[in-house]
């Protein structure tokens, strides 16, 4: 009975090893398992961390060139087309821009006028796809990858479209990022070793690698490996493993750029071999240790049976010290064959282990809050400091030891306001989470901004414990979005707001203002004079000065702004309560102002300073016209207080409305009719002494839509003023050429001459020898038989600029005539060294010569001048034979006139005058 006991004990302790070793080596593979699980989706969950940061960068670039697109649609430089003006803007925001390339502007035809990165040669892009999607949509188009044909850099570009208040494209914004904001942002992922990152297109082209491995960027992926990356993308596998470039399995990341137009994709691999190594090692060694152990049981199962509750006893007591002692990874031994004893090793071994998870649990959760990026600060419910992160010592500059056990106030020196504070705590007290912002002090004395995000804690019995603070560090965004606003709203000279700034005022006055106010524009009269003569430095200081002097007279509560160089507006509210009333108050305080600023002003180098103003006023009232109205009327007040003689102010009526009207009208059907060329060219004869015609004079000519003819002395005033003069001006040189070819290809007619007009803002364009060089050479003129007519305006200003421009012209063959002379402030002094041809007596003297001495006089003394210099003489208006006679027997060579021709169109001119060239003749 005995032995039969002695076997069932033994058969016993054999199957309790049994079945004791077959759960712990189930157990350790399971834990294998769950950690090659976990390992795999700790690689997942980084790489999927990384990717959200790829869409986070690739939205963070938007929002800058959306900002920086807005910013640019808005400047005034962009309105007027300033190419000068609108490059300096550009270059400012590429500073405060990484990785952009250049940001600039384009015509709606494709040329480029604004560039950040100076333009060597012009440049043309109506080729690129950016370029034609901007034209046709209306926000940002997607990014195009190509070669920048200004920085002559690799980047991805991007169109902004800017219209106007009719929808028509006036411009088209465009700035190019470099490939190299992704070499920044994986830098910033700081890849663990083994891991990769490339960027690669669609067509398999690598744009970007990183790997630690020391291996050679690739220039192109393989076509099999291109295609296993697409096909996981295209499957909606954002994380999946594939093989490498350099046949390695990796986890990787893969998502696909939103801005680009054509497939571009990022990947992130993480090795799934190296990560999963140490477990595969581990568990091998715990496979090996438990079959040691295993083995090492049955050996004194055999020899110790009886003695195996004595050994069970002291393994089960280390194994109780053990996990007292917080050592968790080693389970109780099976070693009893009995239940109650077994219960107890299962009891150890599952509080051992149910610890080594909560023991996990907590190791990752403290790793995470402890390196987590963003500053965690726990309190207790007296607000006293308990924990706080490295984030936080870094943001604070305060030891741990520093602040456990204080309030947090101790970072609060009184720069947030107290609401802010009591907001919170009426949050807390009322169990809710509070989001807010702190202006915070550094232990060295510096200020920050955070964004805080602070929640109760609370127990089970669903009491607040303990409070926690999550802060983020958002100094730099809220500084760069002020100095955005500031750029955008602005002026950097004056500190004055701009002009987008003052029209949304303006609008928010019209939308809630119940009394009658007015807008106000000051314009500095003869302001290009103060700068010539005293220096742009001063006129700086003069313009300083007269914001400072325009807002002490205004009062703080009237908005004051600088629109344009010398320009000023301001808006003044509460006037009164009817139009009587509004309009005393506007010419009080108008005049109150003109007079301040007609005070001199003095900038310490012992010379004062007058600045006369022209100043416009229109009045408004709640629900009254648009902003820009308003605007335009004060500006048509503005110049027709100009117009008058300046230093005066006026208050926009009807009749200035009307004119305001017709000018529009007249602007918008000349801008039509040079798009369209939709003008004509007359020419008048020009007869010699014996009543041979020399040669003509070409004068453009314009029908409105109407058909009716339309003066050039309203067109041409205009087309000086907006500067369409100078398309115009091309065209007439352009057309007068090829007609002057004709000429020359007729034996009857090539020794004709041809006079053409150049206004003075055509010709002191920066190009404008080198259009009339290629006009020249594209008719194929003889440059002998054209005749370029300058006035006096023109030739003003830097006469040796002047000198140098015309001797230029001269050496290409041409000739000049000054026109108009004596009408304006006539230098013997310059014309002596201008190399003129020709002088053109004023029709105004050729009228009144045979009746006013003066006149008489003038011309017989501009005969004599002119003789004794060498030069010819044209005499225009020459309407009778009695004044052509006078002219003559006085020396002038040619006449022009009603007398020997009306301006007429070629054909009638030629069937007149080439026919029979003495028919002029009276």
């Amino acid at each position: 009975m005995a032995q039969l006991v002695s076997r069932s004990l033994h058969l016993r302790l054999w199957a309790v090893i049994g079945m004791a070793c077959l759960p712990v080596f189930l157990m350790a593979f399971l834990d294998y398992r769950e950690r090659r699980h976990d390992a795999i989706a700790g690689l997942e969950n980084e790489v999927g961390r990384m990717l959200v940061s790829v869409h986070l960068s690739e939205d963070a670039a938007l929002r800058s060139m959306r900002q920086t697109f807005q910013i640019m649609a808005r400047a005034d430089n962009l309105q007027s087309l300033d190419g000068t003006d609108c490059s300096g803007l550009a270059q400012r925001l590429m500073q405060s821009m990484e990785d952009v390339a250049n940001v600039g502007a384009v015509l709606p035809n494709g040329a480029v006028f604004c560039s950040a990165i100076p333009l060597r040669t012009e440049v043309t892009v109506n080729d690129r796809q950016w370029f034609r999607d901007a034209g046709g949509g209306q926000g940002i188009t997607t990014g195009e990858i190509v070669v920048g044909r200004i920085s002559h850099k690799p980047g991805m570009t991007f169109g902004y479209p800017v219209r106007n208040t009719q929808g028509q494209l006036k411009a088209i914004l465009f700035t190019s990022i470099q490939t190299g904001w992704f070499d920044k942002l994986v830098s910033q992922f700081k890849l663990p070793a083994g891991w990769n990152a490339f960027l690669f297109s669609g067509a398999g082209e690598v744009l970007s690698y990183h790997a630690d491995n020391g291996q050679t960027p690739m220039q192109r992926l393989a076509p099999e490996v291109t295609q296993r990356f697409l096909a996981a993308l295209q499957g909606g596998q954002t994380v999946s493993e594939l093989e490498d470039l350099d046949g390695h399995q990796r986890m990787y990341g893969i998502v696909s750029l939103r801005l680009s137009q054509s497939p571009l994709v990022v990947a992130v691999g993480a090795p799934v071999d190296r990560t999963v190594a140490d477990i595969d090692q581990g568990f091998w060694l715990r496979i090996a240790l438990l079959s040691g152990i295993a083995l090492l049981s049955a050996l004194a199962a055999r020899y110790y049976v009886y003695g195996l509750i004595e050994a069970w006893t002291r393994k089960v007591t280390a194994a109780i010290d053990g996990v007292a002692a917080g050592r968790l990874e080693t389970p109780v031994p099976r070693y009893s064959r009995a239940h109650e004893l077994q219960a107890v090793e299962r009891g150890i071994n599952h509080m051992a282990g149910e610890l080594q998870k909560r023991d996990t649990d907590l190791r990752r959760l403290s790793a995470a809050v402890e390196q987590s990026p963003e500053s965690i600060v726990i309190t207790d419910t007296q607000a006293s400091i308990q924990y706080v992160n490295e984030a936080f010592v870094r943001n604070t500059g305060y030891a741990r030891e520093e602040v456990l056990g204080h309030n947090p106030r101790i970072l609060n020196h009184g720069k947030t306001d107290p609401s802010v504070y009591r907001a919170m705590w009426d949050a807390l007290v009322s169990r809710k989470v509070w989001r807010g912002e702190f202006i915070n002090t550094r232990k060295d004395g510096s200020t920050y901004v955070e964004m805080a995000i602070i929640a109760p804690i609370v127990d089970a019995d669903g009491q607040v414990t303990h409070y926690v603070a999550t802060k983020e560090d958002i100094t730099q965004q809220k500084q760069s979005e002020a100095l955005v606003h500031r750029l955008a709203y602005y002026d950097t000279l004056t500190g004055l707001p701009n002009r987008a700034l003052l029209q949304d005022r303006l609008l928010h006055a019209l939308q809630t203002g119940a009394q009658r106010g007015m807008l106000l524009l000051v314009d500095i009269d003869r302001f290009k004079q103060i700068n010539d003569t005293r220096g742009h430095a001063t006129g700086d200081l003069l313009l300083q000065a007269m914001a400072r002097r325009m807002e002490h007279c205004l009062g703080p509560e009237r908005t004051v702004a600088r629109l344009g160089s010398n320009t000023f507006g301001a808006i003044v509210l509460h006037l009164g309560e009817n139009a009587e009333q509004a309009m005393d108050a506007a010419q009080q305080l108008a005049q109150q102002l003109h007079n301040s600023l007609a005070t001199p002003f003095e900038f310490g180098d012992a010379k004062k300073l007058y600045a006369a103003t022209s100043i416009g006023i229109t009045l408004f009232g709640a629900g009254t016209l648009p902003p820009e109205t308003l605007l335009q009327q004060a500006e048509v007040a503005m110049y027709r207080a100009k117009d008058q003689g300046g230093s005066s102010f006026l208050v926009f009526d009807a009749s200035m409305q009307a004119t305001m009207d017709a000018r529009v009208a007249l602007e918008m059907g000349l801008r039509d009719a040079i798009e369209s060329r939709d003008f004509a060219l007359y020419y008048q004869a020009q007869v010699d002494r014996a009543g041979n015609v020399v040669g003509a004079e070409a004068l453009v000519r314009w029908r409105g839509a109407d058909g009716k003819a339309i003066s050039p002395a309203d067109f041409i005033p205009l087309a000086e003023e907006t500067g369409l003069i100078v398309p115009l001006g091309q065209w007439v040189l352009e057309t007068a050429c090829q007609q002057l070819a004709r000429w020359q290809h007729n034996p009857a007619t090539r020794d004709l001459t041809l006079a053409v007009n150049v206004s003075a803002r055509q010709f002191h364009q920066a190009d404008f020898v080198a259009l009339v060089h290629e006009t020249i050479d594209r008719t194929g003129i003889h440059p002998g038989g054209l005749k370029l007519e300058l006035t006096e305006s023109a030739i003003l200003g830097d006469i040796e600029a002047t000198i140098t421009k015309m001797h230029q012209l001269r050496n290409l063959g041409l000739r000049f005539a000054l026109d108009d002379f004596g009408t304006g402030y006539s230098s013997l002094s310059y014309l002596k060294r201008l190399p003129f041809d020709q002088l053109k007596i004023d029709q105004s003297f050729t009228r009144d010569m045979l009746n006013d001495t003066a006149s008489s006089a003038i011309v017989r003394a501009i005969l004599v001048m002119s003789e004794a210099l060498g030069l010819d003489v044209v005499a225009e208006g020459v309407e009778t034979v009695t004044q052509r006679a006078f002219l003559i027997s006085h020396g002038c060579q040619v006449c022009q006139g009603y007398l020997l021709g009306k301006p007429v169109p070629i054909g009638a001119w030629e069937m007149a005058h080439t026919a029979h060239p003495g028919a002029a003749t009276p």
